[in-house]
């Protein structure tokens, strides 16, 4: 596993031996499988993608190694993305990107191990091919959404859907749908913790054109991380937490 702040090749470490940053919440930031889509819960009444502030995958995996190179110990990365304000969309490896369909069709279970294996491709192009990672990572947040259309129920499935969202640059969206999951399930760690990424970086993007929208979303991204450490400071979310919250201060 590649740590996503700094690139080094961490093996199945819970903290990035190069830079400190705390991996748990890597392997586990797409935590709904197959199994846990068989529970239920309630609507989430997000459905939808089409929330605006999408960036081009290019910007988003630019911004991912800039951040890497600027910043070694800045805020722990679940996603890979977030500033318009990259300096360069040349970020990729240069190989050509294949289109990459996304199968709406079947059953809840099945969309939701179809949703799960893109993202596991997305994660694996992470690193070499960070172009046809947001594909794969944009499709799998389709069918995600095509899933929580039919069963808005398993708060890790929601969440995983934000995160795609986020990984394919879809800030907005990832924030909108993150936000439906809290709202019918305030206590999930995950969600809290995933929001307190998702706002770090959101507030990157603010503060290059509004410095107060950016300092009052960063505001939001500590609120959000604090309560995933309340919620159990002791579980690998609330340690990272923990972390990111040390690297916002």
């Amino acid at each position: 596993m590649y740590c996503p702040e700094c690139g080094h090749d961490a093996g199945n470490a819970k903290f990035c031996p190069e830079c400190g940053t705390g991996l748990s919440h890597v392997k586990g930031a797409r935590s709904g499988d197959a199994k846990s889509a068989k529970s239920t819960t309630a609507q989430s009444g997000s459905g939808s993608t089409a929330v605006p502030g999408k960036l081009s995958p290019a910007v988003v995996w630019g911004v991912l190694i800039a951040v890497a190179i600027v910043a070694v110990v800045v805020v722990i990365m679940v996603s890979g993305g977030g500033s318009d304000k990259a300096a360069s969309g040349d970020s990729a490896s240069g190989s050509e990107v294949s289109h990459v369909d996304a199968d709406t069709s079947g059953s809840y279970d099945k969309l939701v191990q179809r949703a799960n294996d893109l993202y596991d491709k997305g994660q694996e192009d992470f690193r070499n091919q960070p172009e046809q990672a947001a594909e794969y990572f944009a499709e799998a947040a389709e069918v995600y959404a095509a899933a929580w259309k039919k069963q808005a129920t398993d708060p890790n499935v929601g969440v995983d859907y934000a995160v795609s969202l986020f990984y394919s640059g879809d800030i907005d969206a990832a924030i909108a749908q993150v936000d439906a999951v809290l709202a019918k399930n305030p206590d999930h760690q995950q969600g809290w913790f995933n929001k307190g990424i998702i706002l770090s970086h959101a507030a990157r993007v603010a503060e290059q054109d509004d410095a107060k929208k950016g300092a009052e979303m960063l505001q939001q991204a500590k609120t959000a991380l604090s309560k995933a450490v309340e919620i159990d400071p002791k579980s690998d979310s609330g340690k990272a937490a923990a972390e990111s919250l040390k690297s916002l201060k």
